[in-house]
């Protein structure tokens, strides 16, 4: 009896609470493209807001759309599936509570298809090389932007680029992996909303080639500012690669005379700078003093113009020498676009006192495995604690910032070396 009395008045306050609260009527679909669709609904009296229920037909859960204004008589459903069929309903909450509700409208459906949205057409790949390829397309009229996404065939997972401009009709595919088969399609928005999005096309697929190293075959210049013996002189590191070489892996600077006056210096004191020139980058750099452990070992960091630490090395005072080591940071690659980078310690180099050569040892081991071994002479000076006059000194040898032979005609930027040893670098811009 109790149950019965207790069913009774449940039923009784779902009357009156659907009796409160007047349902929307008259529900109907426009503007229904292949992922988006409108719905429509005339305004009932008393609502504080609209709920909204919908899904595939086949589907046995609902997705919601809560808390819609009650001013408002159509809502527009996106991320829908293609060529499916949605049913939907409406009811509306005419307090903040979700207390008082209608009852649902009746179950109206809709068919997400659309004669608006042409699929683009007549793909193809070009420029295949080992990481990149271009896709083409012919452009729609109608089109405002295109969408491409790519991934490795038969995978699941699809990476998207940026979207297109509509008067486009190809686009480079970036950062792809070498000898890999890829498929891509291409789709078609013909609106600013992204609402009126084309079906993908068709699979376009393509195979990249294997990737081919250039030479190992870093440049290496070393110079002082002076030759001076037993002084204090800015030292200076220009490493140069062209584009497909392997990366640099370690390197190694050893001299076998001179020294770093390392106790001269403290924690964070500037102790040069640096700068690394790419086809891409530009970046500046100064270098700072890091660690220090006693007169003969430092490690000196590199800070860009942010202050953010980009990279560092160790500098060490051996029994005969310097010695100058750096490992390179791993850059999801083993090779170069190619670049030029230079490295100057301001004063902290002290010239051996001696009369006569200088020798620099470079070691570079790429991260392919190979060896560069470079030798490079400087000659010190020493007459009488006085520079040695450089009335004498004759250029044996003009080369570019690529370490090329160059004419001595030549009117553009250069690196003068000298038959004393020293190097002089000329830079030559030209007025526009």
């Amino acid at each position: 009896m109790k149950k019965l009395i207790f069913t009774l008045l449940a039923i009784a306050l779902i009357k009156i609470t659907f009796g409160q609260c007047q349902r929307p009527d008259t529900t109907f679909e426009n503007n229904v493209y292949y992922y988006s669709a409108n719905l429509n609904w005339s305004s009932s009296t008393n609502t504080n807001h609209y709920k909204i229920r919908y899904k595939e037909i086949s589907n046995s859960q609902w997705q919601y759309k809560n808390n819609i204004d009650s001013s408002t008589t159509n809502k527009t459903l996106t991320n829908l599936i293609s060529q499916s069929l949605y049913v939907w309903q409406i009811r509306s909450h005419c307090d903040t509570n979700n207390v008082f509700v209608s009852s649902w409208t009746p179950v109206d459906s809709f068919f997400t298809s659309t004669s608006l949205c042409p699929t683009p057409n007549a793909l193809a790949t070009s420029n295949i090389t080992h990481n990149t390829a271009q896709a083409n397309w012919d452009t729609i009229a109608t089109a405002h932007r295109y969408k491409i996404h790519y991934r490795i065939l038969n995978t699941n997972s699809w990476l998207n680029l940026n979207l297109i401009n509509g008067a486009m009709n190809n686009t480079s595919i970036p950062v792809l992996q070498q000898n890999t088969t890829y498929e891509w399609q291409l789709m078609a928005y013909h609106d600013s909303t992204l609402n009126m999005g084309s079906l993908w096309s068709a699979s376009e697929i393509f195979t990249t080639g294997n990737f081919i190293y250039a030479q190992f075959n870093p440049l290496i210049v070393t110079s002082l500012e002076t030759n001076l013996c037993n002084s204090a002189t800015e030292f200076e590191i220009v490493i140069t690669q062209n584009q497909n070489e392997p990366d640099i892996a370690t390197s190694i600077i050893t001299t076998d005379g001179g020294l770093f006056d390392i106790g001269s210096i403290s924690f964070g004191d500037s102790v040069g700078y640096a700068n690394f020139i790419s086809a891409n980058q530009n970046i500046e750099s100064t270098l700072r003093a890091g660690l220090i452990v006693g007169p003969n070992y430092a490690i000196i960091n590199s800070y860009d113009t942010s202050n953010s630490l980009i990279g560092f090395f160790a500098i060490e005072n051996t029994t005969n020498g310097i010695r100058v080591s750096t490992t390179s940071p791993n850059d999801g690659n083993d090779y170069t676009s190619g670049y030029i980078s230079n490295i100057n310690f301001t004063n902290l180099f002290v010239n051996p006192n001696i009369n006569g050569d200088l020798n620099i040892l470079t070691e570079l081991n790429s991260e392919s495995g190979e060896i560069v071994v470079i030798n490079e002479t400087i000659y010190i000076n020493c007459v009488n604690g006085i520079e040695e006059s450089q009335d004498n000194k004759k250029v044996i040898q003009k080369i570019n910032f690529l370490g090329q032979n160059i004419n001595k005609r030549s009117h553009g930027s250069q690196i003068n070396i000298y038959n004393d040893g020293s190097i002089q670098k000329i830079m030559k811009i030209k007025n526009l």
